[in-house]
């Protein structure tokens, strides 16, 4: 098996993230997040796509399940376009998970204890917020794929890891684009038609891409697996209005 993405592939930043330092780069920015599903393979595949489209700038939110699915980041930092990779240990320290596995880290001192200098945990009133500072950032988030514990969690309101807050404290002036991906008999599930219906019907800044039928990872086959990355991909380009780079030519994804 290769080795797959680790949270310790992206150490903790030592400079807060701040959205204002971009805000007038003139480029389209995407937000990409992927949670616990084996979709969350096609990222990459998602990721080359977008690096030909000119001005865009693309940072990525992954939740700690998904890295399974993800080669190592520093190898999503190499394509083009992806400017930064954002994780929950970004916004808290790991000493301060209610996780068991992290009881005995620490806060690093050089974190918590440099004398007026930023970093990128809060640390007192007036510090950059993580999940704020994405959320002003963004000009869209793309969540692909969307497991059936996140979709649960996105509806109930729940905000307990980066993305989740993130989606908390949205501006529902700008979209947010879902691509459920999970077994048949889970998107079947009457539970996930009342979420999807919500996501659909009253939240109207949210843009469901519905799964699509085929042979799953678990060997079922139905209803569940995640859209077609080339079709999220030119969703996302008509939806932001995308412009390929000169040396692409005209040719679309």
């Amino acid at each position: 098996m290769p080795p797959h993405a680790s949270p310790s592939d992206i150490p903790t930043p030592q400079t807060a993230f701040k959205a204002s330092s971009y805000a007038s780069d003139g480029k389209t920015h995407i937000l990409l997040a992927a949670t616990g599903s084996v979709a969350s393979i096609k990222i990459p595949l998602i990721l080359s796509a977008l690096s030909k489209y000119s001005n865009t700038s693309v940072r990525l939110v992954f939740t700690t399940s998904s890295l399974l699915f993800l080669p190592p980041l520093t190898e999503l930092l190499k394509i083009p376009n992806v400017d930064g990779i954002h994780l929950d240990h970004h916004e808290w320290p790991r000493g301060l998970s209610s996780n068991p596995a992290n009881a005995k880290e620490t806060i690093p001192s050089d974190i918590s204890e440099q004398e007026g200098q930023e970093t990128s945990i809060w640390a007192k009133i007036g510090d950059p917020i993580l999940h704020i500072e994405l959320r002003r950032w963004a000009d869209i988030l793309m969540i692909a794929p969307l497991s059936a514990n996140s979709l649960a969690k996105v509806v109930g309101g729940f905000s307990d890891n980066l993305l989740l807050s993130v989606v908390r404290a949205w501006d529902t002036n700008r979209p947010i684009a879902v691509a459920p991906a999970m077994n048949t008999l889970m998107w079947d599930h009457p539970v996930t038609k009342t979420q999807v219906r919500v996501l659909e019907e009253e939240w109207k800044w949210f843009r469901v891409l519905r799964p699509v039928e085929k042979m799953l990872a678990c060997g079922d086959s139905g209803s569940g697996a995640m859209k077609e990355w080339s079709a999220i991909v030119a969703w996302v380009v008509e939806e932001m209005k995308l412009k390929l780079g000169e040396e692409e030519g005209v040719e679309n994804v």
